[in-house]
């Protein structure tokens, strides 16, 4: 565990900030090299990199907000507010509203500038399974946030008293749940490029992504600790949260556009 990277004098850098900047700058040096694939303006990718990052904390801290509302009554301010007692930074966030809130601005961003939304989405989405796999390793489970339900497994990890983890189940075994989520990140990173070599339509690699994206997170959300009033249902080894509105919206509308896309192609390689 290692929460702060360092501290010199008030000042300290954590861990979890960090490996945010780190991933935002490899995943937009990817996707400026895809950029070329595309035939895409480098420009452009830097460009709805920045409004894709602001859409991802708003959207981050919206689904949270939404959910812990007991947290913020009687001081409404401290949802946007930045400084607590000395350090600088919002905690409490949670991904599916980013993700939701992301490829709403992407679009937004693409029809204002009237480039193809699903060829951009083609040179980006890939870097977004890196980040989200590698922001999961270096940051999540360094900074014990995002973690999973307790466990009798093997696998099962005892987070420090210091940590997020550890305060809410201090001295208990964990499902170490921001590791599987890392793996299957790099891993549909991976994937994805393999399979992009095929690319045969406009949106076959985003589609792809975002399909990949709703089965890992479903997966790893199956190990993830939610609280009772996140939870929908629970039973028979499955468990349905919140988030799995969006994740099923996501899956059907994805896959649907990549089935359709996949059709039309076939048949235009077969006309004569």
């Amino acid at each position: 565990m290692h929460p702060i990277l360092f501290k010199i004098g008030s000042f300290e850098l954590h861990t979890w900030g960090a490996s945010f900047a780190v991933c935002i700058l490899v995943g937009t040096w990817i996707a400026m090299k895809r950029a070329k694939k595309f035939n895409l303006d480098q420009a452009a990718i830097l460009d709805m990199t920045l409004v894709i990052v602001i859409a991802s904390v708003v959207g981050s801290r919206f689904w949270y907000v939404v959910f812990h509302l007991d947290e913020f009554r009687g001081h409404w301010f401290d949802i946007i507010n930045p400084v607590h007692d000395g350090y600088f930074g919002i905690a409490g966030l949670s991904m599916m509203g980013g993700v939701a809130f992301a490829v709403l601005a992407a679009l937004g961003f693409a029809l204002i500038k009237k480039i193809d939304f699903r060829v951009l989405g083609d040179a980006v989405a890939p870097c977004f399974l890196l980040g989200a796999g590698l922001q999961r390793l270096f940051g999540c489970h360094l900074n014990g946030c995002c973690f999973g339900s307790p466990t009798d497994s093997p696998l099962g990890i005892v987070f420090p008293p210091g940590s997020v983890a550890g305060s809410v189940f201090p001295g208990v075994p964990l499902w170490p749940a921001q590791l599987f989520a890392a793996a299957l990140g790099i891993i549909g990173f991976i994937l994805i490029l393999l399979l992009d070599r095929k690319h045969s339509f406009a949106g076959y690699t985003m589609w792809l992504v975002l399909a990949y994206y709703a089965l890992d997170r479903f997966i790893v959300d199956q190990f993830r600790y939610y609280e009772e009033a996140q939870i929908l249902y629970q039973g028979g080894g499955i468990t349905i949260n919140v988030n799995h509105f969006i994740l099923f919206a996501l899956f059907a509308v994805s896959a649907g556009f990549w089935i359709n896309g996949r059709i039309k192609s076939a048949k235009n390689t077969h006309k004569p």
